[in-house]
């Protein structure tokens, strides 16, 4: 790096008047001026030159590399197809998406655009080669053909004539949608020209060393695949001219310069920087070298003033002592060495962690992140928008600038092309709108408004990124699904419920059995309310409410009102002397009522007359059983067999005497 800034540096500055650094002795470093620093000397003397360095730093740097992939990704959203055609819209995805890569395309354009501050694009499009025989003029098709390649030149074998000529070539256009391919020029092999008096700019192609060998060697892959007028080019030894409706450029502002054709690099500002950064990390890594590592010395030592071991001691055999004892400790670290001498150890160096220059070269990190135009958070992370609110909107408007170059080279010319070159209809594209972090709080801002009726629902979710007509269609294909499921759920509903009722019904005929059995009419079926009903009394006309078991007297000209006597200290309560039924009837009255006539019932017939009051009307059930239990000075229920159990019986006397 040093021989190439410094061959082509010093005569760069030979204006300025040099100086040398300490004082005038000969071979002392030469500034370039009092007003530059010794970076200078290293600045690249061309624009070519530049690149080759660009590149240099983008691969190895690891600050500049991630800076460059930061911008290059971060503003690329999706693309959104806005047909109406769902046929349309799913053929553009799948060419755009899936074959073009417009995603991936954007991201490396964003590359080379930050990088060499300049991008170029083509589209090639498939062709088919024939070579035209020299002889007879018949065409055949370069993959079937028996040619050989030679100076630059294509001799083929005709088959219809028989003769060897040489061929002339003819490229023909296909339409293979498939074989369309975008091509992103290299900027190190392109020449501009750039007229200042019209602001026309012109763009040459230089073939590299590598593709100018394949060529000339005559390799079949490329000879027969690439356009012929790239081998036309290479024969008359001029540059390819890349025209202007198949190229398009994205450029980076700069100011007018004799390099104005050129698009400015993210990079150039922090060349200097990056150099000195340089510097730093080669003092840290021989600082790491040399002293964190510390070098140990072992030395025999006197015991006393007067005992000297140097005068003493075979100095070579107690170098030997030592190391054998130090190679035991090797083995076993728990080995005890016992020495006639004291052992004197010296350190040297060790102190690396001292010296090291990490703060240095955090605060130049961060001056060339600053030099690139990016907020430092941008990299070393904390961006957010209460403490970067200037900073976010910086990098929103160059963004937003940025994504409006992709939208034109996506929309115009990628598809653009494609859909003339095919004889489509040219479809309607845009980008996803690009939202920084602090679109979050503007977000909940505008959803307070649509909920104030202040703004439409196509804003609101406009501002969130998302498209209104496609939300309508994704909500009425959601409805129907629902509206589906429910059904389903109601209908397993309703089986279930009918399955229920069956097995209701067959218990229900069960215990009509069981009670014909024991000698007790069942209810009449739907006969509630009616004479000899479940809700009935004796009287047809009486009063009636549900759950009265069937026998039991009723009068409707006393049911309105409590009993004056006969009910039992538990239920004379004012709570339960205003309880009223469904009919209005008073519920101790109906209670008391039907308390005396299951009192003259058995037990079996009580018990069922009680189960099926239970059912029907469990506030008559309560009360009734308190004036049972009462009246009998018993609180156990006598529905519940475990706790009316029979009565404990003493086992039957044995029969057999005692032995």
């Amino acid at each position: 790096m040093s021989d190439l800034g410094l061959q082509g540096g010093m005569a760069r500055f030979d204006s300025f008047h040099g100086r040398q650094e300490g004082g005038l002795h000969h071979g002392s470093l030469r500034y370039p001026s009092p007003f530059f620093d010794i970076g200078h000397t290293y600045l690249p003397t061309s624009i070519k030159q530049m690149f080759r360095w660009c590149r240099y730093y983008f691969l190895t740097n690891p600050l500049i590399n991630t800076v460059v992939y930061k911008m290059a990704e971060y503003p690329v959203t999706p693309l959104i197809i806005d047909e109406e055609d769902s046929e349309l819209r799913e053929k553009w995805e799948e060419i755009l998406d899936h074959q073009i890569k417009v995603r991936t395309i954007a991201i490396e354009t964003g590359l080379d655009y930050f990088t060499y501050g300049i991008c170029l694009l083509s589209l090639h499009f498939p062709f088919d080669k024939y070579l035209v025989c020299g002889n007879c003029k018949k065409e055949t098709k370069i993959a079937k053909a028996a040619y050989k390649f030679r100076n630059m030149n294509y001799h083929l074998a005709c088959e219809e004539c028989g003769v060897t000529s040489e061929a002339r070539v003819r490229d023909v256009n296909v339409k293979n949608l498939k074989g369309i391919r975008i091509i992103r020029w290299n900027p190190e092999y392109v020449t501009v020209e750039h007229n200042d008096i019209t602001g026309e700019t012109a763009y040459f192609f230089d073939m590299p060393t590598i593709l100018r060998n394949d060529i000339m060697m005559g390799k079949r892959h490329i000879v027969e695949t690439i356009p012929d007028v790239f081998i036309q080019a290479l024969r008359e030894s001029k540059q390819l001219r890349l025209t202007s409706d198949n190229v398009f450029v994205l450029r980076r502002p700069t100011i007018a310069q004799k390099d104005m054709g050129w698009g400015m690099p993210l990079i150039l500002p922090v060349l200097k920087d990056t150099y000195y950064l340089q510097i730093l990390r080669k003092a840290q890594e021989a600082i790491a070298q040399q002293h964190i590592v510390p070098l140990r010395l072992l030395f025999p030592q006197p015991g006393s003033a007067s005992s000297d071991p140097y005068s003493t001691t075979d100095l070579g055999m107690w170098r030997k002592r030592i190391e054998a004892e130090i190679q035991k400790w090797r083995v076993d670290p728990n080995y005890i060495p016992i020495l006639p001498l004291p052992i004197g150890n010296e350190t040297i160096g060790g102190e690396g962690k001292n010296l090291m220059l990490h703060q240095e070269m955090r605060a130049w990190s961060e001056q060339i992140v600053a030099g690139m135009g990016v907020p430092i958070e941008f990299v070393f992370g904390g961006l957010s928008y209460s403490g970067s609110n200037v900073s976010l909107r910086m990098l929103e408007n160059m963004f937003l600038s940025y994504r409006d170059l992709q939208l034109v080279m996506v929309r115009d010319f990628i598809a653009g092309r494609i859909a003339d070159y095919m004889d489509w209809k040219r479809p309607r594209l845009k980008f996803q709108d690009f939202k920084m972090a602090d679109d979050l709080q503007r977000l909940s801002l505008y959803f307070q408004m649509n909920q104030a009726m202040k703004i439409s629902d196509t804003t609101l979710l406009n501002q969130a990124g998302l498209d209104i007509v496609q939300e309508e269609r994704h909500k009425s294909s959601e409805i129907n699904k629902q509206i589906e499921g429910q059904r389903k759920m109601q209908l397993a509903q309703a089986s279930l419920q009918g399955d229920v009722m069956l097995v209701q019904a067959r218990y229900q005929a069960a215990m009509q059995k069981t009670m014909m059995a024991a000698g007790v009419q069942p209810p009449a079926p739907g006969g509630e309310g009616g004479a000899g009903g479940p809700g009935g009394g004796a009287d047809a006309g009486g009063a009636q409410m549900p759950g009265m078991p069937d026998g039991a007297t009723a009068y409707s000209e006393n049911a309105g009102q409590m009993p004056a006597e006969g009910l039992p200290t538990a239920v004379q309560s004012p709570l339960m002397a205003g309880m009223q039924g469904p009919g209005g009837e008073n519920v101790l009255y109906m209670a008391r009522r039907a308390a005396t006539y299951l009192q003259k019932l058995d037990d079996m017939s009580k018990n069922i007359e009680l189960m099926k009051m239970k059912g029907q009307n469990p506030q008559l059930y309560g009360v009734v059983l308190q004036m049972l239990f009462s009246e009998q000075g018993s609180q156990a229920q006598p529905l519940d067999p475990q706790q009316s159990p029979l009565a404990q019986q003493k086992p039957p006397r044995s029969q057999t005497p005692l032995v």
